[in-house]
């Protein structure tokens, strides 16, 4: 940058010492313009001088200004300091990691608990007992009569209490005897059917005694005897579906375990059912627990033992 037209004759610069007022000027524009052409100190050479020992012959502004912030500076500043994700969720208060503190469990009054269920269950008796008050029948109120009647009697009353005089017949008696002596009154249509039937069975009579070949009562013996064997040996044979080294469980065994299980299932669904809803303590979540437990086997057991064949292992 130029500062004017140069007041050297020379090569060589003048003596500092002999031409003070050669280098009473400004080093830049800026200190011109600022008005400190006419405070400037001595400067002993062409050389600049250092600005710490003149900081008259430099511009009258600092040499660092104070930094400037943004508007955005207080978003730059949280983002640095909570991280660009909590500024964006704001997890003020909220633990990101695994092992967050455990919460403290309030303590519940239950002295407090306890009488205001007292209360409440004699409130519902007091209720219930001023309902069944009322359901009862109320008395029915004696209506006015006048003294003047008061001792005279009724005259239905009287009436009801005349004995009626008449013939004493037993009734029951006689009806029983006209019964036994009745006859049965069939309909047309059975009489009929009887005579067809009676005619039937003489024919059939008639026809077996005047059949000359018969089937002999020894054959119809040995007949029988081979269909009882037939069914023995059906029965004595191997069931298909055993298994080896199992044997069948009986019918009647089979139905009365069966009959057990039931009763067992009613019984513990009826424990289960008994248990307190409200109380929510170590003991009735262990018993809830067996109970729903026990259950299941016995769910298991009935759907085996509700199969027409069950089979028993054999002990080695």
């Amino acid at each position: 940058m130029c500062e004017g037209p140069s007041r050297i004759t020379g090569p060589i610069p003048p003596d500092p010492t002999l031409l003070r007022d050669y280098y009473k000027c400004p080093l830049s524009a800026r200190g011109r313009l600022e008005g400190n052409a006419l405070k400037l100190d001595f400067v002993s050479g062409p050389l600049a001088s250092d600005p710490s020992l003149y900081p008259t012959c430099y511009s009258a502004r600092p040499a660092q200004p104070a930094p400037r912030i943004r508007p955005s500076g207080e978003d730059i500043l949280a983002k640095g300091q909570k991280g660009t994700v909590g500024v964006l969720l704001q997890l003020e208060g909220i633990f990101l990691d695994k092992e967050s503190p455990p919460k403290r469990k309030e303590s519940k009054n239950y002295e407090k608990e306890n009488v205001r269920r007292i209360r409440e269950i004699q409130k519902k008796c007091k209720e219930k007992e001023l309902a069944r008050e009322h359901s009862r029948p109320q008395p029915v109120k004696a209506l006015w009569k006048s003294q003047k009647y008061e001792n005279v009697g009724s005259k239905v009353k009287a009436k009801i209490q005349i004995q009626v005089e008449g013939t004493s017949i037993d009734f029951v008696s006689h009806n029983a005897q006209n019964a036994k002596r009745a006859q049965m009154r069939r309909s047309r249509s059975l009489q009929s059917l009887t005579e067809v039937l009676e005619q039937k069975r003489r024919e059939q009579e008639e026809y077996n005694s005047k059949q000359k070949g018969h089937v002999p009562r020894y054959l119809l013996q040995r007949k029988d005897l081979w269909r009882r064997e037939t069914e023995e040996r059906l029965r004595n044979l191997p069931d298909p579906d055993l298994p080896p080294g199992h044997t069948m469980m009986p019918e009647s065994q089979r139905l009365e375990t069966l009959g057990n299980l039931k009763q067992t299932q009613a019984q513990l669904t009826k424990d289960l059912v008994m248990l307190p809803v409200r109380a929510d303590t170590l003991g009735v979540q262990r018993r809830r627990s067996e109970l729903e437990k026990k259950l299941s086997q016995i769910e298991e057991a009935l759907k085996i033992f509700s199969r027409p064949k069950v089979f028993i292992k054999l002990d080695s």
